[in-house]
């Protein structure tokens, strides 16, 4: 049941907006009763947090499969840069997760829950960075901060690639930071697993902590 109201509310995002998006709409999308949508999320806003907070949790996970399926090392990070844009940022759960941001900025108190949910999703990525990566010998730079510069990056492309007729753009702009991260940072050697479970994705649904 949770599954289908979460589904049906990243698409009713991405299709409607943050305000053509309803908890009636996205109760009759997901084909599931009123009384069980306000069993799981009492309001409007858990249930939109919750939505986002499960894309990154999948999208954590099938990251880190991603890389470990990469046998060579040396192709990790592109690797990483092209699915990262595939299936996060070239998709409709942008445009849903663009939707948030945009509600968040006259929602005071939106927008203090999903700094809230961005704070940890920082930390849990940040740990995969130490994982898989490592600066080049003779470099120092920090890691975490050029994934910062990253995520910018896809961001801003995403936020214009449906506005271009020229698709091909995007790719050179991946491939050009690729090539200048290379320089500072590589995959580290000999990585077979994933990162310890993080902590932060160990807490219940926003539902079941009484979101407001």
């Amino acid at each position: 049941m949770r599954t289908r109201l979460l589904a049906a509310t990243l698409e009713s995002l991405a299709e409607d907006g943050y305000a053509g998006s309803t908890l009636s709409s996205i109760v009759r999308r997901a084909g599931v009763s009123r009384g069980a949508q306000v069993h799981h999320y009492p309001n409007k806003q858990s249930l939109f947090l919750d939505a986002a907070e499960d894309v990154l949790r999948h999208t954590y996970r099938r990251l880190g499969t991603l890389l470990l399926s990469v046998a060579d090392e040396n192709n990790r990070l592109q690797a990483l840069i092209d699915a990262t844009w595939e299936q996060v940022f070239d998709t409709p759960l942008f445009s849903a997760y663009a939707e948030l941001l945009v509600a968040s900025q006259r929602d005071p108190e939106l927008a203090e829950a999903i700094r809230s949910l961005l704070l940890r999703v920082q930390n849990v990525f940040e740990a995969a960075v130490d994982h898989y990566f490592e600066c080049v010998p003779g470099t120092r730079v920090d890691l975490k901060a050029l994934f910062m510069q990253l995520g910018c990056l896809l961001f801003g492309l995403a936020s214009q690639a449906r506005l271009s007729e020229n698709r091909d753009y995007v790719q050179v702009q991946l491939r050009l930071w690729v090539r200048q991260a290379s320089l500072v940072m590589r995959a580290r050697k000999g990585v077979k697993t994933v990162p310890p479970r993080p902590q932060a994705w160990d807490r219940p649904p926003l539902a079941a902590r009484g979101a407001r």
